[in-house]
C-alpha cells in the first residue's frame, strides 16, 4: 500500500513538471516602460514592472531579471547587484489570473541614452526539481539629458556679436510682426493696403509692421579626449554648455544648429552629428538627444575637420577644451570679421592654454575635477 502511495505520488509530480513545462510561459505578459520620455541628470525617473499571469495555473515563484547601464542606479537596493551593468532581479508568486504592478525609482547619475529590450523569465518545478526560462522582448528607453549649467557669460558675448551684426545689417519688415496703420503714399504697395480702415476713415490706410532679424546661432562641439591623461570631466562640462546654451538660445527665438566631431560607424573620415539650424521646440528635443548619445569614450574625427566649413550667415560658437592644438584652426575658422566665440573648459588649478585672440571672442571656464 505505500508503496502504491509514493508511486502515485511520483508519477504526480512527473505528469504536473510536464504539464508545467508545457505551460508555464503561455498568456504569461511582462512589460517594463519608464514613465518619462527624459530627465535631466541629476534628477530621478520612474519605471512600472507590470506582470500578468492570464491563465489559471498559479506561480508560485517567478523571477523577473534584466540589466540596464550602470549609471541608472536604483533607488531601493534589493534584488540588485552592480557590475559592468546594473542587474535587478524581482521575484513574485502569482495566482491564476492575477496582475502586479510595481513602480521603481532611478537615480540617473549621468547623460545618456539608456533602453531595456528584453526580459528574462525563470521559474521553478514542483519541489524544485527543474529549472524553466524564457525571455520577453521589451522596448522601452530613457533620455538622460545633459546637466544644466550656467551660461549667461557666453550669452552676454552672443548677444553683443548679434547688436553688431543688426546694426551692420538692413533690418527687413516682418509680415507677422503688426504694429500700426498709417495713410498710403505712393511707395507702398498695393498688398499693404487695410481696406476696411480706408472704408472707415476714406483714405487709403495701409499696415506697418515692425522690423526683425532672425539670427541664426551655430554650435561646434569638441568631444575629442585622446590624451594619456583622460579629461572625461571636460568633455562632460563641454556637452552641458552645449545643450544649456543651445536650450537658450532658441527659448529666444533664435535658430540653432550643432555640430559634433564624432565619426560615422566604420567610417572614421566622415564626421556626423550634425543639425541644421532652425527653431522651436522640436529643435530642442533634437539636439538635447542627439548630445545625451554621444559617449565621452566615443570615437571622434579631428576638430579641425568639423571646422572646415562654416555656416553661412551664422554667429560661429566653439566649445573645445583641446585649446593647444586647435587654437590656430578656431581663429581660422571664425575669420576676422569677429563674430566667433570660443568657450574652453580647463582644470580648475590649472593654466588655460588658449591665447588671447583679436578675432575671437574667448570665454575660459574652470571646471572642478571630478
Amino acid at each position: 500500500m505505500i508503496s502504491l502511495f509514493f508511486l502515485g505520488i511520483f508519477i504526480f509530480v512527473f505528469l504536473w513538471d510536464f504539464y508545467f513545462r508545457k505551460h508555464w510561459h503561455k498568456h504569461l505578459e511582462v512589460s517594463l516602460d519608464f514613465v518619462q520620455d527624459y530627465v535631466y541628470a541629476g534628477e530621478q525617473a520612474q519605471m512600472t514592472e507590470r506582470i500578468e499571469n492570464r491563465k489559471r495555473m498559479m506561480l508560485p515563484i517567478l523571477e523577473v531579471a534584466f540589466h540596464i547601464r550602470r549609471e541608472l542606479v536604483f533607488s531601493d537596493f534589493e534584488n540588485t547587484s552592480v557590475s559592468d551593468y546594473t542587474y535587478k532581479r524581482d521575484i513574485f508568486a502569482l495566482m491564476g489570473r492575477q496582475r502586479v504592478i510595481r513602480t521603481l525609482t532611478l537615480d540617473c547619475t549621468k547623460r545618456g541614452y539608456y533602453r531595456i529590450d528584453q526580459s528574462q523569465l525563470t521559474t521553478f518545478s514542483l519541489l524544485h526539481r527543474r529549472r524553466f526560462c524564457a525571455e520577453r522582448p521589451a522596448d522601452t528607453e530613457l533620455y538622460v539629458y545633459a546637466k544644466r549649467t550656467d551660461v549667461s557669460k557666453i550669452l552676454v558675448a552672443c548677444q553683443r556679436i548679434i547688436g553688431d551684426v543688426q546694426c551692420a545689417r538692413r533690418l527687413c519688415e516682418d509680415p507677422f510682426a503688426y504694429a500700426s496703420i498709417r495713410e498710403y503714399t505712393i511707395t507702398d504697395p498695393m498688398k499693404a493696403i487695410n481696406w476696411k480702415a480706408s472704408a472707415k476713415t476714406g483714405n487709403l490706410m495701409v499696415n506697418t509692421f515692425d522690423s526683425t532679424l532672425m539670427e541664426k546661432v551655430m554650435v561646434y562641439v569638441d568631444i575629442e579626449d585622446k590624451g594619456i591623461l583622460k579629461y572625461e570631466y571636460l568633455v562632460e562640462e563641454s556637452i552641458s554648455v552645449a545643450a544649456s546654451l543651445c536650450s537658450r538660445l532658441l527659448r529666444q527665438g533664435m535658430e540653432v544648429g550643432i555640430r559634433v566631431n564624432v565619426s560615422e560607424e566604420g567610417q572614421e573620415k566622415q564626421p556626423q552629428g550634425y543639425i541644421k539650424p532652425a527653431g522651436g521646440r522640436k529643435q530642442i528635443a533634437e539636439i538635447e538627444r542627439l548630445l545625451a548619445r554621444r559617449k565621452t569614450d566615443e570615437a571622434a574625427v579631428a576638430f579641425s575637420s568639423v571646422l572646415a566649413e562654416a555656416e553661412e550667415d551664422a554667429i560661429l560658437i566653439v566649445i573645445s577644451k583641446n585649446a593647444a592644438e586647435n587654437q590656430e584652426a578656431i581663429e581660422k575658422f571664425c575669420g576676422k570679421d569677429g563674430q566667433g566665440i570660443w568657450v574652453v573648459p580647463f582644470p580648475r588649478g590649472e593654466e588655460c592654454m588658449a591665447k588671447d585672440s583679436d578675432n575671437v571672442c574667448i570665454i575660459r571656464r574652470e571646471v572642478e575635477r571630478t
